[in-house]
Protein backbone atom coordinates (compact mmCIF):
# COMPACT_ATOMS: atom_id res chain seq x y z
CA UNK A 1 0.00 0.00 0.00
CA UNK A 2 1.39 3.68 -0.73
CA UNK A 3 1.81 5.99 1.85
CA UNK A 4 0.17 9.50 1.66
CA UNK A 5 0.93 10.92 -1.57
CA UNK A 6 0.52 14.34 -1.44
CA UNK A 7 -0.22 17.18 1.10
CA UNK A 8 -1.00 20.54 -0.12
CA UNK A 9 -2.35 23.86 1.62
CA UNK A 10 -5.71 24.24 -0.84
CA UNK A 11 -5.83 27.89 0.81
CA UNK A 12 -5.34 29.81 4.82
CA UNK A 13 -7.19 32.96 6.26
CA UNK A 14 -4.15 34.60 7.06
CA UNK A 15 -0.23 34.27 6.14
CA UNK A 16 3.05 35.55 8.16
CA UNK A 17 3.77 38.46 7.24
CA UNK A 18 7.47 40.06 7.54
CA UNK A 19 7.43 42.23 10.65
CA UNK A 20 9.63 45.16 11.38
CA UNK A 21 11.08 47.00 14.29
CA UNK A 22 8.79 48.04 17.15
CA UNK A 23 5.75 46.19 15.94
CA UNK A 24 2.76 45.15 17.61
CA UNK A 25 1.40 41.85 17.55
CA UNK A 26 -1.98 39.99 18.08
CA UNK A 27 -2.80 36.83 18.71
CA UNK A 28 -5.44 35.48 15.35
CA UNK A 29 -7.04 31.84 14.75
CA UNK A 30 -6.25 31.34 11.52
CA UNK A 31 -7.87 27.74 9.82
CA UNK A 32 -5.56 25.68 6.71
CA UNK A 33 -7.66 23.06 4.39
CA UNK A 34 -5.58 20.31 3.81
CA UNK A 35 -5.65 17.91 1.36
CA UNK A 36 -4.06 14.36 0.80
CA UNK A 37 -4.89 11.48 -1.13
CA UNK A 38 -4.79 7.79 0.13
CA UNK A 39 -3.62 4.87 -2.74
CA UNK A 40 -4.32 1.25 -2.75
CA UNK A 41 -2.95 -1.58 -5.18
CA UNK A 42 -5.12 -3.92 -6.25
CA UNK A 43 -3.45 -7.32 -7.94
CA UNK A 44 -6.24 -9.36 -9.76
CA UNK A 45 -5.65 -12.93 -11.35
CA UNK A 46 -8.75 -14.85 -11.41
CA UNK A 47 -10.36 -17.54 -13.83
CA UNK A 48 -14.11 -16.26 -12.69
CA UNK A 49 -15.94 -13.36 -13.67
CA UNK A 50 -17.14 -13.03 -9.75
CA UNK A 51 -14.55 -12.26 -7.08
CA UNK A 52 -13.80 -10.42 -4.08
CA UNK A 53 -10.30 -8.61 -3.70
CA UNK A 54 -9.64 -7.12 0.00
CA UNK A 55 -7.63 -4.06 1.23
CA UNK A 56 -7.18 -2.54 4.86
CA UNK A 57 -6.61 1.20 5.05
CA UNK A 58 -5.01 2.47 8.25
CA UNK A 59 -6.62 5.72 8.16
CA UNK A 60 -5.17 6.99 11.72
CA UNK A 61 -2.10 5.95 10.85
CA UNK A 62 -2.24 7.52 7.62
CA UNK A 63 -3.71 10.92 8.90
CA UNK A 64 -0.66 10.83 11.84
CA UNK A 65 1.33 10.67 9.16
CA UNK A 66 0.32 13.49 7.26
CA UNK A 67 0.01 15.62 10.14
CA UNK A 68 3.27 15.30 10.85
CA UNK A 69 4.66 15.89 7.69
CA UNK A 70 2.65 19.39 8.26
CA UNK A 71 4.10 19.61 12.01
CA UNK A 72 0.26 19.74 13.61
CA UNK A 73 -1.40 17.84 16.13
CA UNK A 74 -4.78 15.80 15.72
CA UNK A 75 -6.73 18.25 18.20
CA UNK A 76 -5.51 21.18 15.69
CA UNK A 77 -8.12 19.87 13.54
CA UNK A 78 -11.67 21.11 13.51
CA UNK A 79 -13.50 19.18 10.64
CA UNK A 80 -12.93 16.74 7.57
CA UNK A 81 -14.10 14.57 5.00
CA UNK A 82 -13.72 12.76 1.80
CA UNK A 83 -13.82 14.91 -1.32
CA UNK A 84 -13.84 11.59 -4.35
CA UNK A 85 -12.34 8.29 -6.07
CA UNK A 86 -10.96 7.37 -8.79
CA UNK A 87 -9.67 4.34 -10.18
CA UNK A 88 -6.84 3.43 -12.72
CA UNK A 89 -5.16 0.51 -14.16
CA UNK A 90 -1.83 0.41 -14.09
CA UNK A 91 -0.61 -2.78 -15.39
CA UNK A 92 -3.17 -3.46 -18.54
CA UNK A 93 -4.65 -7.21 -19.39
CA UNK A 94 -3.48 -9.30 -22.85
CA UNK A 95 -6.79 -7.87 -24.32
CA UNK A 96 -9.66 -6.19 -22.93
CA UNK A 97 -12.33 -6.57 -20.88
CA UNK A 98 -14.98 -5.07 -19.43
CA UNK A 99 -15.83 -5.56 -15.92
CA UNK A 100 -19.52 -4.22 -13.79
CA UNK A 101 -19.25 -4.66 -9.72
CA UNK A 102 -18.58 -2.03 -6.48
CA UNK A 103 -15.90 -1.38 -4.10
CA UNK A 104 -17.62 -2.10 -0.46
CA UNK A 105 -16.44 0.09 3.06
CA UNK A 106 -16.64 -1.25 6.17
CA UNK A 107 -14.97 -0.59 9.75
CA UNK A 108 -12.34 -2.83 11.27
CA UNK A 109 -11.88 -0.78 14.39
CA UNK A 110 -15.50 -1.53 15.14
CA UNK A 111 -18.85 -2.56 13.90
CA UNK A 112 -19.92 -0.35 10.65
CA UNK A 113 -20.36 -1.88 7.22
CA UNK A 114 -19.88 -2.93 4.72
CA UNK A 115 -21.75 -0.51 2.44
CA UNK A 116 -20.77 -0.09 -1.19
CA UNK A 117 -18.60 3.34 -1.85
CA UNK A 118 -18.35 3.14 -5.69
CA UNK A 119 -20.31 1.60 -8.16
CA UNK A 120 -19.00 0.44 -11.68
CA UNK A 121 -20.45 -0.33 -14.76
CA UNK A 122 -19.31 -1.60 -17.98
CA UNK A 123 -15.87 -0.28 -17.38
CA UNK A 124 -13.50 -0.91 -20.10
CA UNK A 125 -9.99 -1.72 -18.48
CA UNK A 126 -8.29 -0.14 -21.25
CA UNK A 127 -10.18 3.02 -21.17
CA UNK A 128 -8.88 2.87 -17.26
CA UNK A 129 -5.27 2.27 -18.56
CA UNK A 130 -2.75 5.28 -17.77
CA UNK A 131 -5.91 7.62 -16.90
CA UNK A 132 -7.64 8.08 -13.52
CA UNK A 133 -10.95 7.55 -13.81
CA UNK A 134 -13.64 9.60 -11.39
CA UNK A 135 -15.12 6.82 -9.57
CA UNK A 136 -19.01 6.73 -8.80
CA UNK A 137 -19.93 7.14 -5.40
CA UNK A 138 -22.08 6.13 -2.83
CA UNK A 139 -23.59 8.10 -0.49
CA UNK A 140 -23.32 5.95 2.43
CA UNK A 141 -20.27 4.76 1.45
CA UNK A 142 -19.15 8.25 1.78
CA UNK A 143 -20.89 8.62 4.72
CA UNK A 144 -19.09 5.87 6.88
CA UNK A 145 -15.83 7.12 5.91
CA UNK A 146 -16.81 10.29 7.03
CA UNK A 147 -17.82 9.25 10.13
CA UNK A 148 -14.39 7.68 10.21
CA UNK A 149 -12.78 10.95 10.19
CA UNK A 150 -14.91 12.34 12.82
CA UNK A 151 -14.12 9.84 14.99
CA UNK A 152 -10.38 10.22 14.48
CA UNK A 153 -10.59 13.85 15.39
CA UNK A 154 -12.67 13.84 18.18
CA UNK A 155 -10.49 10.98 19.56
CA UNK A 156 -12.73 9.52 22.05
CA UNK A 157 -14.45 6.36 21.96
CA UNK A 158 -12.89 5.02 18.22
CA UNK A 159 -9.99 7.26 17.61
CA UNK A 160 -8.27 5.19 15.68
CA UNK A 161 -10.10 4.08 12.30
CA UNK A 162 -9.24 1.26 10.35
CA UNK A 163 -10.97 0.72 6.99
CA UNK A 164 -11.30 -2.98 5.19
CA UNK A 165 -12.40 -1.97 1.15
CA UNK A 166 -13.16 -5.08 -1.03
CA UNK A 167 -13.50 -5.04 -5.05
CA UNK A 168 -16.64 -7.14 -5.50
CA UNK A 169 -17.03 -7.70 -8.98
CA UNK A 170 -20.37 -9.33 -10.55
CA UNK A 171 -19.54 -9.42 -13.95
CA UNK A 172 -16.97 -10.02 -16.78
CA UNK A 173 -16.89 -9.79 -20.25
CA UNK A 174 -15.53 -12.00 -22.03
CA UNK A 175 -15.63 -14.88 -19.22
CA UNK A 176 -12.01 -15.45 -17.80
CA UNK A 177 -11.04 -19.28 -17.52
CA UNK A 178 -8.07 -21.09 -16.45
CA UNK A 179 -7.07 -21.07 -19.98
CA UNK A 180 -7.19 -17.36 -20.24
CA UNK A 181 -7.10 -15.59 -16.40
CA UNK A 182 -8.17 -12.17 -15.74
CA UNK A 183 -4.74 -10.55 -15.22
CA UNK A 184 -4.16 -7.27 -14.10
CA UNK A 185 -3.36 -4.67 -11.74
CA UNK A 186 -4.96 -1.04 -10.80
CA UNK A 187 -4.83 1.75 -8.09
CA UNK A 188 -7.69 3.29 -6.23
CA UNK A 189 -7.42 6.40 -4.63
CA UNK A 190 -9.62 8.16 -2.01
CA UNK A 191 -8.94 11.69 -1.68
CA UNK A 192 -9.46 13.40 1.86
CA UNK A 193 -9.26 17.05 3.28
CA UNK A 194 -9.13 18.11 6.78
CA UNK A 195 -9.25 21.49 8.22
CA UNK A 196 -6.35 22.69 10.50
CA UNK A 197 -6.85 25.58 13.14
CA UNK A 198 -3.52 27.50 14.79
CA UNK A 199 -3.22 30.39 16.49
CA UNK A 200 -0.55 32.95 15.60
CA UNK A 201 1.03 36.43 15.93
CA UNK A 202 0.50 38.38 13.39
CA UNK A 203 1.11 42.69 13.29
CA UNK A 204 -2.11 44.43 14.76
CA UNK A 205 -2.80 46.60 11.76
CA UNK A 206 -4.62 49.25 14.14
CA UNK A 207 -2.50 49.65 17.21
CA UNK A 208 -3.98 51.36 19.84
CA UNK A 209 -7.59 51.23 18.57
CA UNK A 210 -9.23 49.50 21.09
Amino acid sequence: MNGMTKLMTLSALAAVVVMGAGCILEETDVELVVKATECMTFDENHTSETFVTPRTLNLADELDDALEDFDVEREDLVRGGMIMATYEVTVPPVHDWTLTGGITVERVDKAAGPVTVVNYTSQSLMDAYGEPVFADLVQAGVDLINDAIDDYIENTTHPNPVLLFKVVNGDCDPNPSVADPLVFEWDACVQFYVVIRKTLEVPDPFPGSD
